[in-house]
């Protein structure tokens, strides 16, 4: 009876240019580990902050929206600013911040919320923050690139010698490769992801120019209030992206290693 043929060594075995691409994609894999481990916490902060103000910008779009309803501008933009204005005054008092509203009363509530954040300093804190996250987006973004790329090439260099029965054999190779195809696709839509946010980031920093720089319209408050708001929603997505990544790519490289020492 033929003896069953003995199941060849992933971390022998494997063509020259596929252990070079797999030692590629671990090495990549290792640097997005570490670079989201070091950087996790600050982009959280970002996240809360930029939420924070986000939070109030907000209040303010659902104030305005009843003002409009009501027609009561004077006192919807003194309640509105009100509501924006206090967690960046020390504690400013209702009134102290209604009446700020009240001496503009009559001006487009989109306006004074613009005046608010240059004087209340939250425009520049908004700039800080934005500037701050892509700064540390980027190199987790190289990483993701590189990533996808080599999984894209160990693919397609697998299917060329499973057509020359290279590889047939290699059962646990076999199952490496398909988390190799599921890592693929992730980080191509993390990678798809992240590219929106960079986007909506300059976006938004090119708004902050415009608004607080040079001379602003009522509909660009309106889009930078909207900016704020999505920002600030795509930072805190891009973090939960990022924290799933990096657990499929530990245990990638868990179950590689295993399957090297077999």
């Amino acid at each position: 009876m033929a003896s069953k043929p003995k199941k060849r060594r992933l971390s022998k075995d494997l063509p020259p240019d596929l252990s070079e691409l797999m030692n590629k994609l671990i090495k990549h894999a290792a640097s997005f580990i570490r670079e989201f481990d070091s950087s996790e916490q600050k982009m959280r902060e970002i996240v809360r902050e930029f939420r924070k103000i986000a939070d109030e910008v907000r209040k303010m779009q659902e104030t305005t929206d009843k003002v409009r309803t009501t027609g009561t501008v004077a006192g919807g933009v003194g309640i509105g600013l009100a509501i924006f204005a206090a967690p960046f005054t020390g504690g400013a008092s209702l009134v102290a911040a209604g009446a700020l509203a009240a001496a503009g009363a009559g001006v487009v509530v989109g306006a004074n919320v613009t005046k608010t954040m240059k004087e209340n300093g939250s425009a520049e804190k908004v700039e800080k923050l934005g500037k701050d996250f892509m700064k540390i987006v980027e190199p987790l973004k190289k990483d993701l690139e590189e990533i996808k790329k080599t999984c894209e090439k160990l693919e397609q260099r697998s299917a060329e010698l499973q057509a020359e029965n290279t590889l047939t054999d290699m059962e646990e190779f076999q199952r490496i490769l398909t988390q190799v195809s599921e890592l693929a696709r992730r980080s191509e839509e993390v990678l798809s992801f992240t590219a929106i946010l960079m986007g909506d980031m300059r976006g938004l920093l090119m708004l902050l120019v415009k608004v607080f720089r040079v001379t602003s319209t009522p509909e660009d408050d309106k889009k930078l209030r909207k900016s704020i708001i999505q920002s600030a929603d795509r930072c805190q997505e891009v973090v939960v992206k990022f924290d799933q990544m990096k657990k499929e790519l530990k245990d990638f490289s868990v179950n590689k290693d295993r399957s090297s020492s077999l």
